[in-house]
């Protein structure tokens, strides 16, 4: 079936409803045992210690792991030899399957999550306030702490997903082993490059200090300069060159 070349948001939608329904089961079954696990959690919190930040911490302990689990098997149809055809086949552009997976692993999963965990919050709270009087802070998705790991999550998780597109088994260990050789390799670079061009001519303490300044111990306007360019290119720059490289590593797979 040829394709029409023009993006149409309603496949994309598609691409995500069939995707949600045809793994409905799983979502529930994994869903349904985490908080049966986390129930126990919270009540032996509550009857012992009473931690004041027990479900944000919780949620964060599960957020990352889930969330990068997702996205190694996002892709999963594409490299199976059964499904691999089909997938392939579908009656969608290259921009829109990316699409619906990029979508699924950040916008659907951080809002999904998040109203997945504040209902449990909700109900586990009610029992523990039922059975043992007391009860854990409710959690809260507007926490400042949580919208920082979630933007933190997004830049995180794009690299899996070119690993998610580039290779057909253990995606995420292979992911992580080319991540952390990737980031080995810069800083041998980084480091033998600053040697060969400033050599012993300066020293740890005077590296420090233009960065920081000797009187309040802040960052210098410089030191600040580097910071905010390094959160920009954290946060904004990382997925959008991951999402780019995810966008045509599939489209040669099509091809």
């Amino acid at each position: 079936m040829q394709v029409e070349k023009s993006f149409q948001p309603e496949r994309v939608y598609r691409l995500i409803r069939n995707t949600m329904i045809l793994n409905r089961s799983s979502i529930l079954v994994v869903t349904a045992a985490l908080a049966g696990v986390f129930s126990l959690f919270s009540f032996f919190d509550a009857y012992g210690n009473l931690s004041s930040h027990f479900h944000r911490n919780a949620y964060l302990f599960v957020f990352f792991p889930g969330g990068l689990l997702l996205t190694s098997r996002i892709f999963k149809e594409l490299h199976d030899p059964v499904k691999g055809y089909a997938w392939l086949l579908l009656p969608a552009s290259n921009m829109e399957k990316v699409l619906s997976r990029i979508l699924l692993t950040t916008i659907i999963y951080i809002v999904g999550s998040l109203i997945a965990y504040l209902l449990f919050s909700l109900v586990s709270e009610g029992l523990n306030l039922v059975v043992l009087g007391r009860r854990h802070f409710l959690f809260n998705p507007f926490d400042p702490v949580i919208l920082y790991c979630t933007l933190t999550y997004i830049s995180i998780q794009a690299p899996f997903l070119i690993g998610a597109v580039y290779f057909q088994k253990h995606v995420l260990s292979k992911t992580i082993l080319s991540l952390s050789g990737s980031f080995f390799i810069l800083g041998i670079c980084i480091l033998t490059a600053t040697w060969l061009i400033l050599g012993d001519q300066v020293s740890g303490p005077e590296v420090r200090n233009i960065f920081y300044s000797q009187e309040n111990n802040d960052f210098t306007a410089f030191g600040l300069a580097v910071m905010n360019g390094a959160k920009v290119f954290f946060w904004f720059v990382v997925p959008a060159v991951a999402w780019t490289i995810c966008f045509f590593r599939h489209k040669e797979t099509e091809l």
